[in-house]
């Protein structure tokens, strides 16, 4: 998830609204949510906040 936000921002320099480090975990999980398949590709650890 980390490199799709770094490819993202490449091709947007000027910024892309919400696109910040904090929210990667969080895109990852709801990307899990909506494709399962792709849980063998995404390593999710266990949340230390909920």
């Amino acid at each position: 998830m980390k490199a799709l936000f770094e490819a993202l921002r490449w091709r947007h320099p000027h910024g892309v609204k919400g696109l910040t480090n904090n929210y990667t975990a969080l895109y990852a999980r709801r990307l899990l949510d909506a494709h399962p398949e792709c849980a063998c590709a995404i390593e999710v650890r266990r949340r230390r906040s909920p």
